[in-house]
């Protein structure tokens, strides 16, 4: 990464004008953000929750989550053990495991 010019300023002798340094604004930098890598947020089966039950969880906890779409979720999960309901960044995918995993659900995350 390039170094990033500051602002600097010198007094040359007590009671003189203070030398300025400014930054060269014309120093053409191509910075581009980095990506956060994607998580997926997993949920897997257990015999202890209603497909209503994994339904509510889901559209309280996922953001754009419909009814319908968390009922498509809640059969693959009972048809193959899991469903993959969410991709976020890491934190976010870590914050959507615990409040799924608050409302009884068995939730993991891993790198998509």
């Amino acid at each position: 990464m390039d170094s990033v010019k500051h602002m600097t300023i010198h007094a040359e002798r007590p009671g003189s004008a203070p030398t300025i340094t400014r930054p060269d604004l014309d120093e053409v930098r191509d910075v581009k953000p980095k990506a956060l890598r994607p998580y997926k947020v997993v949920v897997l089966d257990c015999s202890c929750h209603t497909f209503d039950d994994v339904e509510i969880a889901l559209c309280r906890v996922i953001p754009g989550m419909t009814r319908n779409k968390a009922h498509q979720h809640a059969w693959e999960i009972h048809t193959t053990g899991a469903s993959v309901v969410a991709r976020a960044p890491k934190e976010r995918a870590e914050l959507f495991q615990e409040q799924l995993a608050a409302r009884g659900l068995r939730v993991t995350i891993e790198p998509d």
